[in-house]
């Protein structure tokens, strides 16, 4: 890394370590087990190993619905831009269903969301391709999520987030935590998200859930589009 204030757009991150050793970490915000106090997960869901992605063509055959289903894997990022590319897809709504996975990957699927102008939702395929079911958005999916223009909320689905957990040992763990708050935070700054939610996050056990609630999903204005309702 260049700098302390550069966010980790890629898979690995080089970290030094207090004897300059260098360690290849990678960061992910695991499938957690949902606290009391939320809703849970969909155990079917956090058993998928790759992001699925299915697109569906509608209206007068210009505009997409993007379906983004399952674990959010390292190069689930690369491998929905290769899709959107090779479907030469210019307009969508995308809409999210994940229990979580790479913190990395979600904020890069969340960038490239955003340079395409694209917006987002919460919401799993249905039987009626155009009509969405209520989905999950939790641990990394949120950041996801937050690349989107305009962030819809249906009035059943829901977004949660805990505290990261990196996947490998790390020498300095206060050190790690500091270096994913900074990059967390500077990253919802660039998406117009409040980055008083990383502290919120922080509260939260890697191993559970904090469903954020209406109020608080647009206080932080990780929902700027208001809540919508449901089928």
């Amino acid at each position: 890394m260049s700098g302390a204030g550069r966010a980790w757009v890629r898979i690995a991150d080089m970290i030094r370590d207090v004897s300059g050793r260098v360690a290849v970490i990678a960061l992910f915000l695991l499938a957690p087990t949902v606290m009391a106090e939320s809703r849970s997960a969909d155990p079917t869901q956090a058993a998928a190993e790759h992001l699925q992605i299915e697109s569906v063509r509608v209206g007068n055959g210009r505009h997409w619905m993007l379906y983004l289903d399952g674990y959010i894997e390292p190069g689930a990022d690369r491998r929905l831009a290769r899709f959107v590319d090779q479907q030469g897809i210019a307009q969508a709504d995308v809409y999210f269903n994940s229990p979580g996975g790479s913190l990395l990957a979600g904020m890069s699927i969340g960038r490239f969301l955003r340079a395409r102008g694209f917006d987002t939702h919460v919401g799993a395929r249905s039987p009626d391709a155009e009509r969405p079911a209520d989905g999950i958005c939790y641990s990394a999916c949120p950041f996801a999520y937050a690349g989107g223009v305009q962030r819809t909320l249906r009035q059943g689905s829901v977004l949660g987030v805990h505290r990261a957990r990196n996947r490998a040992p790390v020498t300095d763990e206060e050190a790690f935590e500091r270096r994913v708050q900074l990059d967390a935070s500077r990253y919802l700054v660039e998406m117009s998200v409040n980055p008083a939610m990383v502290g919120f996050m922080q509260a939260v056990p890697p191993g559970g859930i904090r469903v954020l609630t209406r109020d608080e999903a647009l206080g932080f204005r990780l929902v700027n589009a208001g809540i919508a309702g449901g089928r």
